[in-house]
């Protein structure tokens, strides 16, 4: 039986080896290897060099037939024939940066461990047959195949070891072939490959590839995906997928791609500002199952959410969802992301890109969604100023429209990002502040040891005050108020909930040190930073004055609870507070309520005595004032 079940496996290679273009010439990637070690001065009679990547001007037809090594003479056949494709055969490969020191000196999660895509295809049991140049002395190189196809074997990859010369092995699993070659010494010399079976898909390259060449490899790929490489990320997405969602703009997709990437990588983790800057690519793929998510690999999408993230158009539009995969490989780890904030720091980038890439749709500030009081346009970031200023409640524990229930142990993630957008608006937008507050925080973080605590466990509660302190040394000014109003400087002992569940102490004692360490900085400009929003950042940067008249413009709802100011009328309010007497009740941001930031809703419950107007300078003027009565 054993003796049959090895005959039958001889038989399938031969057969493989027709089908792949190279006739059965042994019984063993072994025996190929050795015929082709005895067929040197064919191989030098026929090819330029020992890669056999091209042939000699004199070869002709005739010369091919009388070859006798078969292998060789399969290349030389389909080089004479015009079928070899030697753009995506022959290959002169660049070292890249280990991934994962890398991912030690950036804090961060892996960066792409596919880098230098050979655009070849290959299947299971098929033999390769691939010729390797000179390798620099004292490096190792080889030969990823990663199967990116649907199926039990998404997902899985083996390595084979490659040296200077012929390399014939039998692959194990189907999938898409990479060259392997990481190196600290990033000056180490290219290495040339020609890669000789395997199915030639093609690499679909922003900066040399054209839109035909998009729809020629989306036509004629073998296995379910393409691999695209941009200048700061490489995606690998379903083929068939992208002939309904991008046909015929390849270059938009990727392009749009790397922006969002450059984007977080320059103007929020200061990568070329600090001198980090790497040539590795960050990586992104389709998958078949669950939604979004980020892993050890990068960012994956699954296919059926191509339409949003696989249209040139629609990622732009939707760039807050590719930011927030991507910013999970870029937080800075743990300085930047403590416990309870594993939703939340990597969404600085998706609010800077969405500002940025779609300014008309923003994610905060726009979208219509229920704050405490009910559904509303900007309900998510009118929910974080009524739970951080009115209700007093502890930052990461703050109510919000994702989160009503049991947030005392973790508040909604969008509530929790909201100062940190502020942050960001203030400095970089308004120009109150550095414009790169951020590269320099992630500097700081990537150069910070982590505290533990007696236990030898993450110190979470420093890791919160160390973020606050840098923000007062990166910006030159007590930030300290700020922290204090919106509940990031205030005491907390609470076993917080996240993936992995985590202590969060602030000590009273704590808070007076950090409060102190402040007064040693200038004051902020504004003493209501925690008012900026995307629809009033002009007040700031400008310190327009408030111009409105009492209650001129003011339109009323017919049971007196809501008013609606229109900004016409109420100029550079930046922010408006309804009170019960001297209780402050209820906030609206600007825009609360409009879809074009033409006016704002302002809730005036039974019992309210007045709404003042807030200028970027924390002046306060009554815009309206009359007693509703409490029922």
């Amino acid at each position: 039986m054993l003796r049959f079940l090895k005959f039958l496996r001889l038989v399938f290679i031969g057969v493989f080896l027709v089908v792949a273009g190279v006739p059965a010439i042994a019984d063993s990637p072994e025996k190929i290897l050795l015929e082709l070690k005895k067929s040197k001065s064919e191989m030098k009679a026929v090819f330029t060099s020992p890669l056999c990547a091209q042939l000699r001007k004199n070869v002709s037809e005739k010369t091919v037939k009388k070859m006798k090594n078969p292998v060789l003479k399969d290349i030389a056949t389909r080089m004479l024939n015009k079928t070899y494709k030697p753009k995506v055969r022959r290959h002169k490969f660049r070292p890249y940066y280990p991934v994962h020191q890398l991912s030690r000196e950036l804090k961060t999660n892996s960066y792409s461990q596919f880098e230098n895509p050979t655009g070849v295809y290959f299947k299971e049991g098929e033999i390769a047959v691939i010729f390797v140049g000179k390798i620099p002395k004292g490096q190792n190189v080889s030969l990823r195949i990663q199967c990116w196809d649907q199926g039990d074997r998404y997902g899985h990859g083996d390595m084979y070891p490659l040296h200077s010369g012929a390399n014939v092995f039998e692959v194990k699993n189907n999938g898409l072939a990479y060259f392997n070659y990481y190196t600290e010494d990033l000056g180490s010399a290219p290495v040339a490959v020609n890669i000789a079976t395997g199915t030639a898909n093609g690499v679909f390259y922003g900066d040399k590839s054209t839109n035909k060449d998009w729809r020629e490899m989306l036509d004629n790929i073998e296995g379910d995906c393409l691999d695209i490489v941009g200048k700061y990320v490489q995606l690998v997405f379903c083929a068939e997928t992208m002939k309904k969602t991008c046909p015929d703009d390849g270059l938009a997709l990727i392009r749009n791609y790397d922006e969002i990437i450059r984007i977080q990588q320059d103007e929020i983790m200061g990568l070329t500002q600090f001198g980090h800057r790497k040539p590795n690519h960050m990586h992104g793929r389709t998958m078949w199952k669950g939604f979004m998510h980020a892993d050890g690999f990068g960012a994956a999408f699954n296919d059926n959410t191509m339409g949003q993230v696989g249209n040139p158009q629609q990622v732009l539009k939707n760039s807050w969802a590719i930011s927030h995969e991507f910013g999970h490989v870029n937080q800075t780890r743990p300085n930047l992301m403590w416990v309870c904030t594993t939703e939340v720091t990597n969404n600085i980038y998706s609010c800077w890109a969405n500002y940025k890439l779609s300014p008309e749709n923003l994610r905060l500030e726009g979208e219509n969604c229920a704050d405490r009081v009910g559904g509303i346009i900007g309900g998510r970031f009118n929910s974080y100023l009524n739970s951080a200023l009115v209700h007093k409640e502890n930052w990461l524990c703050q109510y919000g429209p994702d989160k009503r229930e049991n947030y005392e142990d973790g508040g909604d993630h969008f509530v929790k990002v909201a100062p940190l957008w502020q942050l960001q608006l203030y400095m970089n937008v308004a120009g109150l502040g550095p414009a790169d507050f951020y590269p320099k925080m992630f500097e700081l973080a990537r150069k910070a040891d982590v505290p533990k605590t007696e236990s030898g466990k993450v110190d979470n509660g420093a890791l919160q005050l160390e973020f606050m302190k840098n923000a007062c040394r990166v910006s030159n000014r007590n930030l300290m108020p700020f922290f204090e109003a919106i509940g990031m400087l205030k005491p907390i002992d609470r076993e917080m909930d996240d993936y992995v569940r985590g202590q969060l102490t602030i000590t009273e004692e704590d808070c007076k040190r950090l409060k102190k360490i402040g007064e040693k900085f200038p004051p902020a400009a504004s003493p209501v930073i925690y008012y900026i929003c995307a629809n009033n950042v002009d007040a700031f940067r400008k310190k327009l004055p408030v111009k409105g008249t009492r209650g001129r413009g003011v339109e009323v709802s017919e049971d007196g609870t809501q008013l609606t100011f229109p900004h016409g009328k109420w100029k550079n309010v930046v922010a408006y507070e309804t009170y019960s007497g001297d209780e402050l009740t209820q906030i609206s941001m600007t825009g609360l309520g409009s879809k074009n930031n033409e006016f704002t809703v302002v809730r005036y419950p039974a019992g309210s005595t007045r709404v003042d107007a807030v200028g970027w300078d924390g002046t306060r003027v009554v815009a309206y004032s009359k007693r509703t009565k409490k029922k």
